[in-house]
């Protein structure tokens, strides 16, 4: 197939969604060999295991949480990656923390690294989780309240230090969402150690 029909194609792909799949490339009839012709000749980029996009594309946000959704679907994005997808606070995330299942397998990717933290609670994977479009892919990520309250669960991980910073920009900017935070601190076993600090801001 004439080398101006695959990135004809690819285009077309990415206008559906920037970040395409190997495989998707593959369905819509361009071979696995011509996506690495086409990326040695500088129209593709790889950017991820199995991830491409047309190299004149423009770029999109949170590059590394698309490709940790795409090659970790059962994952969701928490803790310091949520925060900073929010926009709270200061802290910044070298790793995609993904939340697994306890039994779930421990990934083995190279890109994007991974922090992965473990729950056997079922609604750990489903209070306070929302779906973003990102790319065109679905990346799973807590709200900003839950994401807090997931920080006091894992405060000697991510240290007291961050959990507090959260809050304090939490209550300050939207004083109305205390009822969300309690809620799922006590669905989520951290009401007791989250109540004195909620008390002492708020």
């Amino acid at each position: 197939m004439p080398i101006v029909s695959q990135v004809q194609k690819m285009k077309a792909l990415g206008r559906r969604t920037p970040v395409v799949r190997a495989s998707d490339a593959v369905r819509a009839g361009i071979p696995r060999t011509s996506l690495v012709r086409l990326t040695e000749s500088g129209v593709v980029e790889r950017v991820g295991r199995g991830l491409y996009r047309l190299a004149e594309g423009e770029g999109y946000e949170h590059p590394d949480l698309v490709e940790a959704a795409v090659r970790v679907p059962k994952g969701v994005v928490v803790l310091l990656s949520a925060l900073v997808f929010h926009g709270i606070g200061t802290q910044t995330a070298r790793q995609v923390w993904m939340q697994l299942p306890a039994n779930y397998p421990t990934p083995k990717i190279g890109h994007p690294p991974l922090r992965i933290v473990r729950s056997r609670k079922p609604e750990a994977f489903t209070l306070g989780v929302e779906t973003h479009r990102i790319a065109g892919h679905a990346v799973r990520i807590t709200d900003p309240e839950r994401t807090i309250v997931d920080c006091f669960r894992h405060r000697g991980t991510v240290t007291l230090e961050v959990c507090l910073e959260a809050l304090r920009e939490r209550l300050r900017n939207r004083r109305q969402c205390l009822t969300v935070l309690e809620n799922y601190a006590r669905k989520l076993g951290a009401w007791r150690v989250m109540k004195p600090y909620l008390e002492a801001l708020s």
